[in-house]
């Protein structure tokens, strides 16, 4: 796993509990106003096998889940291994991802070693490339989110979520059509965009433009939990 960063304790990052978080480096998409822009790329500061259980052992009777985020950790190759890993250590597993590579999410799922995941909806599908980049594919997207729902259905220990960044450019019109295209899910979050600290220069103006306030959602929150019940503003 190329492991470049570590959070050691994080209240918001697993719902309900106290966690440590893994960044992988790496990503398949190219979202302008990403927050982990440092991750996007390769690079040859990997932390060692042994630093990280060291790191995680540490933590262990203070922390009680590990979130593995990135980057796009389904890039990974030895991500099943390393979700082994982590389980063995004690912890829960969630993973943070954006839904690229459902052949993955089968995988990962089926080892029945996850505890949770979430799974980033970036934009209507008409809309996803300009978003999130060109290599992003939006059906792909539907299909883990799809999995998702299924293997909930057939595991009561399991719990995933979908999330949308309320991003500069998304209007309530693209919220809707999201929320349309999708099935009822077991949590949709949408969240309040901030501003990155990095950016490619050729994007400054994209991340200044407007976005969806809070406002505009909750005057739209009866209609858009008329097709995602389970819709919530965080």
């Amino acid at each position: 796993m190329n492991i470049t960063a570590l959070e050691a304790c994080s209240l918001l990052d697993y719902p309900g509990r106290l966690c440590s978080v893994l960044f992988c480096r790496g990503c398949n998409y190219d979202c302008f106003y990403c927050h982990n822009r440092s991750l996007l790329c390769e690079g040859s500061d990997a932390i060692s096998h042994q630093e990280i259980e060291s790191f995680l052992l540490e933590r262990k009777g203070f922390i009680d889940a590990v979130v593995i985020s990135g980057g796009e950790p389904t890039l990974q190759k030895d991500l099943v291994s390393c979700i082994g890993f982590i389980k063995n250590l004690g912890f829960s597993v969630k993973l943070d991802t954006n839904g690229s590579r459902p052949e993955v999410m089968v995988e990962v799922i089926d080892s029945g070693m996850l505890s949770y995941v979430a799974v980033d909806v970036k934009a209507p599908c008409s809309r996803y490339g300009e978003m999130a980049g060109s290599s992003a594919d939006a059906l792909a997207v539907k299909q883990s989110v799809a999995l998702l729902a299924s293997y909930q259905n057939r595991c009561i220990d399991f719990n995933y979520e979908v999330r949308t960044t309320l991003a500069p450019s998304l209007m309530i019109e693209d919220i809707l059509r999201m929320v349309q295209e999708h099935p009822p899910v077991a949590r949709w979050y949408l969240q309040e965009y901030r501003k990155p600290k990095q950016y490619k220069d050729e994007d400054e103006q994209k991340i200044n433009l407007p976005c969806v306030s809070r406002t505009e959602v909750d005057r739209n929150l009866d209609l858009l939990r008329k097709y995602q019940p389970n819709l919530v503003i965080r």
